[in-house]
């Protein structure tokens, strides 16, 4: 094969693959962006800001982010926006590990659908482990799984930055990360409700996680 048709050849192939690579991207949000957040105003998003509580460490720091910091294993805390409550939405925010130390497994994410303190929908990154998982809380201390904890290879590691978005449609959740479709669950119990971050100490030496750049639509 002649030179000039290996490259005609290696054309049509890159034109073929053009469709598949549009049908992998995330379709566009549906609605209007609603809300979005860097955290560089304090005072927006109604989200409690105690740097230095004993219990669990919460709120915000330069130059511009909301964090969370549970100080003992075995714990998880959240925070919930106080003004925002939605039915069909898109939610999506950076996700980080900030800590000092990567020793140990944490989990960090996004609350969607939550109806009080006690009963909402959580999806979680592990970035050191590279997993995720989607829990439901039903109630205090009443959590069950409704994707169990799972490998992706989507979840970048240490202290790179995830791109995480949960797209809540009806009883229908989609979940993205970097870009991709992440996965997928459905449950009927919660149709509208809160968000919020949330972040798990499972057995870190320490742990930090950060959260930014937070951008809501809906319908």
């Amino acid at each position: 094969m002649t030179r000039a048709a290996m490259l005609r050849m290696l054309a049509v192939l890159c034109l073929a693959l053009v469709p598949a690579l549009a049908l992998a991207a995330p379709p566009e949000p549906k609605g209007k962006l609603v809300y979005e957040d860097d955290f560089s105003d304090k005072t927006k998003s109604g989200l409690e800001d105690n740097l230095k509580a004993t219990d669990y460490s919460r709120g915000f720091h330069a130059p511009g982010y909301y964090h969370l910091k549970d100080l003992k294993a075995n714990e998880i805390h959240w925070s919930l926006f106080p003004k925002q409550r939605y039915t069909n939405l898109t939610f999506e925010l950076d996700v980080f590990d900030n800590s000092d130390d990567f020793t140990g497994d944490v989990w960090q994410g996004v609350v969607v659908r939550a109806q009080d303190e006690a009963h909402f929908y959580a999806v979680l990154l592990n970035p050191r482990a590279g997993k995720y998982t989607v829990r439901k809380l039903d109630g205090a201390g009443k959590w069950s799984d409704l994707v169990a904890p799972a490998d992706s290879k989507l979840i970048k590691s240490g202290a790179e930055i995830n791109r995480l978005r949960v797209d809540a449609d009806a009883a229908s959740f989609t979940i993205y990360l970097n870009g991709e479709q992440l996965g997928t669950f459905s449950d009927a119990a919660y149709k509208q409700g809160g968000i919020g971050v949330i972040a798990a100490n499972v057995d870190a030496v320490t742990m930090h996680m950060q959260f930014d750049n937070v951008k809501v639509y809906t319908t």
